[in-house]
């Protein structure tokens, strides 16, 4: 009855507790994966942040600019937390230098199924040595409440992305989480 009392005043990564795995996917089973998952909560920086010195993954493509870091996603940390607000799971997508260039947010809408199917073929590897978004770009992103699509073309994985229908508790959802990284959150 008075667990939120017992963490007033605390800060907030005082009250939460998280574990991260870290995966290597290959770009094409990443990019697939995000075709099946429904709605989810996608932050990335902005362009003018964006730093893309690795090369981007061979046979895979993006719609919208916007989506343009999960092109030089080389392996990926999957977060589960508790926190005040409640559990809490995301991707931190990594680029081969180690700079986080994205993360995608579970929702309630996500189908958990592909959620899960997403890593089943993935490899453990070792933490990047610099896995922590900067500050700076993680404030200055913007959150998107999105569907990924995915199709194929001519030999190409094509990953584009579109305005998700979630539910009101989705929403909610969403938008705390924005409010706990200090991000806006569009639409």
């Amino acid at each position: 009855m008075f667990g939120w009392l017992s963490s007033f005043g605390v800060p907030t990564r005082a009250r939460s507790s998280s574990t991260t795995r870290w995966l290597a996917l290959a770009p094409r089973t990443l990019f697939e994966g995000f075709g099946q998952l429904g709605g989810v909560l996608y932050l990335a920086p902005p362009l003018t942040k964006c730093v893309l010195g690795t090369p981007a993954a061979d046979t895979c493509l993006v719609e919208s600019a916007d989506l343009a870091p999960l092109l030089v996603t080389r392996c990926v940390g999957l977060t589960c937390a508790v926190t005040a607000e409640g559990p809490r799971e995301w991707i931190d997508c990594v680029s081969g230098e180690g700079d986080t260039v994205a993360r995608i947010y579970l929702l309630p809408d996500t189908d958990y199924l592909a959620w899960d199917g997403l890593f089943t073929d993935a490899v453990p590897v070792d933490a990047p040595p610099r896995r922590a978004p900067d500050r700076e770009w993680l404030c200055a992103s913007r959150a998107r409440v999105i569907t990924f699509t995915c199709r194929r073309m001519t030999g190409f994985t094509v990953l584009g992305a579109r305005d998700a229908r979630i539910s009101t508790l989705g929403h909610g959802v969403a938008r705390d989480i924005a409010l706990s990284e200090s991000v806006g959150i569009a639409g």
